[in-house]
């Protein structure tokens, strides 16, 4: 299997992980205050990547001088920035305009990845990445949309993301998908922790409760670890503006799993919704991804196009 259908099932695979994020984000919000919930679930994530990379050898390597710079941005932008964007403006909107607004993503990332990582964003893509973005539309349309402040974080929140993917795609040239995922989560953790010590935000009470301890664990595992864990393999193998087409509808599997376990109903608009999607998906499936390389001169002076590179 080469590097790119790797990294097409590794994106893939993250539709399911980072789906779960919000689902489990909702029941434990109702019990302990956000921030706090995303400090814990965090430094959870974190120390576990810890554990990993002691096994791998590369413990060092998180804390390096080469390297901290690069790391600690990308937990600042990729798990602080985001998490109270997304955390504070969801408490000021409705959980529809959160998902919608969510999707905006592969439009950052096109945007993004043409001019700072030069990759070659074709029209095809264009079109491919606005029919997954207008099926992911579908299915979370519930025929009201009104924009306030809430929206406006939630907005924001996936073009820190995004800012953040392009620090982790310039350090990973230099270090392993570990060591990125573990300094994401770690840093990041940190930061929100800090905030926890502000009067109102920290709950340290619940560390004791067994049930919500399972919650924070589980959460910053799973959504927080693992998700950007495989995210980075991707990444690392695809160009970003194709892996963020790809985990754009993320939500859509949210909306899945709300279905089966919050006996939510699926309506017609989602169904019709999903079946865009993974057409959308197939297609963009078979799009290699590419960089522009910058123009020299042949033989006569004149300007010659290379071939782009995978």
């Amino acid at each position: 299997m080469d590097n790119e259908r790797k990294g097409f099932l590794f994106a893939l695979s993250d539709v399911f992980l980072a789906g779960l994020f919000p689902v489990v984000t909702k029941y434990g919000v109702g019990f302990v205050n956000p921030v706090f919930f995303a400090a814990i679930s965090a430094l959870c994530g974190g120390g576990f990547m810890l554990i990993v990379l002691k096994f791998r050898g590369e413990l060092k390597e998180l804390f390096s001088r080469g390297l901290f710079l690069g790391l600690f941005l990308i937990g600042f932008f990729g798990t602080f920035c985001t998490s109270l964007l997304f955390f504070f403006g969801s408490t000021l909107t409705s959980g529809v305009n959160s998902s919608i607004l969510l999707q905006s993503e592969p439009v950052y990332s096109i945007v993004l990845s043409y001019f700072l990582l030069r990759e070659l964003i074709r029209k095809r893509q264009i079109a491919v990445t606005l029919l997954i973005l207008c099926g992911a539309i579908i299915v979370l349309y519930n025929g009201v949309l009104s924009i306030n402040i809430g929206d406006i974080l939630v907005l924001l929140t996936p073009l820190f993301w995004q800012i953040s993917h392009v620090f982790g795609r310039k350090v990973l040239e230099r270090t392993s998908t570990y060591v990125v995922t573990a300094g994401r989560t770690l840093y990041g953790g940190f930061l929100l922790l800090l905030l926890t010590f502000i009067p109102g935000f920290g709950e340290f009470g619940l560390l004791i409760d067994p049930g919500m301890v399972l919650i924070f664990v589980f959460q910053g595992i799973v959504a927080f670890a693992c998700s950007a864990l495989v995210w980075y393999e991707a990444i690392s193998r695809i160009n970003l503006s194709k892996a963020t087409a790809i985990i754009a509808p993320y939500p859509v599997f949210s909306v899945i799993l709300a279905w089966i376990f919050l006996g939510e109903t699926v309506s017609i608009y989602q169904m019709l919704g999903l079946a865009v999607i993974v057409v959308g998906i197939i297609f963009l499936s078979r799009i290699h991804s590419e960089r522009r390389e910058k123009r020299i001169l042949g033989k006569e002076g004149r300007i010659v196009e290379p071939t782009s590179n995978p």
